[in-house]
């Protein structure tokens, strides 16, 4: 079982971003005050990541991610966009479903396992379908439920 922390505040509906960065930006937003984080080191942390390569995993679905200084947990936040933007795709699917998580940058085993789950969870087209047909943040949140994730 894998604690993440996930909660309505880290939850975007029907936003507009139009840029990738512009994403990554809200990513450090929905997460600076829950985490203590200060966003723009979040910022630089998703960014850098995304530099070393597209964190789309396609059928427009991406799942940015980074290590954190001075969190105990994950936190995950779930953007869903009213338009699709280009995300470096790696197929020729805009991205529209954005989940993305902060891990502990010491000591946290469970990245690779988390990222993986979050991974076949988004390659269900039925998870992806109700995504993109929620209109609020407990909706969206109950797509995510599963044995292996406990939210905290």
């Amino acid at each position: 079982m894998i604690k993440i922390k996930l909660e309505d505040s880290h939850v975007s509906v029907n936003d507009i971003c139009k840029t990738k960065k512009s994403i990554l930006e809200k990513i450090s937003d929905l997460l600076s005050r829950p985490s203590g984080v200060n966003r723009n080191d979040i910022f630089k942390r998703l960014y850098e990541r995304e530099k070393l390569g597209s964190t789309s995993i396609g059928k427009g679905v991406a799942i940015p991610h980074a290590r954190i200084d001075d969190i105990e947990y994950p936190f995950l936040s779930i953007i869903i966009l009213d338009e699709p933007v280009e995300f470096d795709n790696i197929d020729n699917l805009d991205v529209d479903i954005i989940v993305s998580i902060i891990v502990p940058e010491k000591n946290y085993s469970n990245h690779l396992e988390l990222l993986a789950h979050l991974s076949s969870k988004l390659d269900d087209p039925l998870v992806r379908k109700e995504l993109r047909r929620a209109r609020n943040s407990s909706e969206i949140i109950k797509s995510f439920h599963s044995d292996d994730l406990e939210f905290i």
